[in-house]
């Protein structure tokens, strides 16, 4: 029955996703004829405005189009089994836990495909826009950006991507299952129940943000206070690079302990107290 689940869930729910993910694709491909019309500035120390705004506003695209499908899935899953439908959804001969668990795998399987739809979309354009917005040899850049790399993410490249697809796995769990949990806690309130998941979900977020901020204060002061950035130099201290690495560290380990709670805490409340519409 869960497999009938998670194919019924993949069939409602594939139509908005991928509109969205073409709508990138597009984006992407208008942004790539632009850049294309525009000439870098003649001045090595100018910037191109108009290439500038163009990557600007193509990077909020992508930011909100991923932020309007979690509020899909989030939505989706509150009308399937919080409304008038979870009367029906919760007389299925199946537990509470594959309900909840045939929804996460469908939603944050199409969060990491936007995660990673995004990074690619977001690469293609730096690499099309710099071209057009800054006067610079990208046969040089090219080396010096692999030359710097562990400088500045603590890793070489490879791995950096490899670690970026897990580190996006997690996320996307993560994301889905933190919009989750708060539209569960929000069905606990008798009156204004929308407005109490937005509100939970408000709330979560900021405490994972300060937890997390607060466990990387350490890597930061070890940073600032480290011989190379006390030097009034001006190259990157090799310092920074392991800052970076642990930040992505805490990051993925925050966002995997956040999925657990949440998920725990969801089952729970549709297991124990299930209050529908």
């Amino acid at each position: 029955m869960l497999s009938r689940l998670i194919r019924h869930e993949w069939k409602e729910t594939w139509r908005i996703p991928v509109v969205s993910f073409l709508i990138i694709l597009i984006l992407t491909l208008v942004c790539f004829f632009l850049f294309r019309q525009m000439e870098p500035p003649a001045d090595p120390d100018a910037i191109n405005v108009g290439a500038f705004v163009t990557m600007m506003l193509y990077c909020m695209a992508v930011s909100i189009i991923s932020t309007v499908l979690v509020i899909y899935i989030a939505v989706r899953f509150y009308r399937n089994l919080y409304t008038d439908e979870g009367y029906l959804m919760h007389t299925l001969p199946v537990t509470p836990g594959q309900l909840l668990f045939s929804k996460l795998l469908v939603g944050a399987l199409w969060m990491f495909v936007m995660s990673l739809l995004a990074f690619w979309a977001i690469c293609c354009i730096l690499l099309f826009g710099l071209p057009a917005m800054v006067n610079v040899d990208m046969t040089l850049l090219g080396p010096a950006v692999r030359e710097l790399f562990p400088t500045l993410f603590g890793m070489e490249p490879i791995p950096f991507l490899l670690f970026y697809v897990l580190l996006s796995l997690v996320s996307s769990f993560s994301s889905v299952l933190t919009a989750y949990a708060a539209i569960s806690l929000g069905q606990l309130f008798a009156k204004h129940k929308v407005m109490a998941s937005i509100l939970c979900y408000i709330g979560f977020t900021m405490l994972v943000q300060i937890v997390t901020s607060i466990l990387m204060i350490p890597s930061l002061t070890r940073m600032i206070l480290s011989e190379a950035m006390l030097e009034a130099t001006d190259t990157i201290p090799a310092a920074f690079g392991a800052y970076m690495r642990e930040v992505f560290l805490i990051s993925m380990v925050g966002s995997l302990i956040c999925a657990v709670v949440s998920y725990l805490l969801s089952g729970y409340i549709m297991k124990k107290q299930l209050n529908l519409d």
